[in-house]
């Protein structure tokens, strides 16, 4: 019963970070990316802080597909010795691999939490951008939290079947 309670919520905040990535910080992304460019070659006049907020645009578009790119398959492993394997030592391969990234994932999540303390006190910007940086390592704690709960519930990075989400667009 907890491990389903576990994977259903993981999977709602799962997605839901999904959403922000993808239609929130990407969108954001390419058209800051775009007006650098243009400002750049055609006016000369580059943004100053945009590579800072582009960095940190891309981390939040970055962690948060990871626990949903787990869920789907969609992330990256090596499809040409693990479709060799027999199933047996696939499922171990998926094991061991889902243990390693909850050790990394949660290791990271605890540090992220850590600096993020140590960035609130020290009102840490970046460099062009004069924007507090520790909302975003906020973020990247709690995406690595809901990434360690979805390796936790999904070793095996089986998909879902799309009428078992809990809503489609969260």
């Amino acid at each position: 019963m907890i491990m389903t309670t576990l994977d259903r919520l993981s999977a709602r905040a799962a997605r839901y970070l999904y959403n922000i990535g993808v239609f929130g910080a990407l969108p954001v992304l390419f058209l800051l990316v775009t007006l650098d460019v243009v400002l750049r070659y055609a006016f000369n006049t580059p943004l100053q802080w945009g590579r800072d907020a582009n960095g940190l645009l891309l981390l939040i578009t970055l962690f948060s597909a990871l626990p949903y790119a787990w869920d789907k398959g969609f992330h990256i492993r090596m499809e040409i010795v693990h479709a060799r394997l027999p199933e047996r030592w696939r499922s171990l391969a998926d094991v061991v691999s889902a243990m390693a990234g909850i050790f990394f994932f949660a290791l990271l999540s605890i540090q992220a939490v850590l600096f993020s303390r140590y960035m609130f006190l020290t009102r840490e910007t970046g460099e062009e951008l004069n924007a507090p940086l520790w909302p975003f390592m906020v973020y990247v704690a709690i995406s690595g939290v809901i990434f360690s709960l979805r390796l936790l519930v999904n070793p095996s990075a089986a998909p879902e079947d799309e009428e078992s989400e809990p809503s489609k667009w969260i």
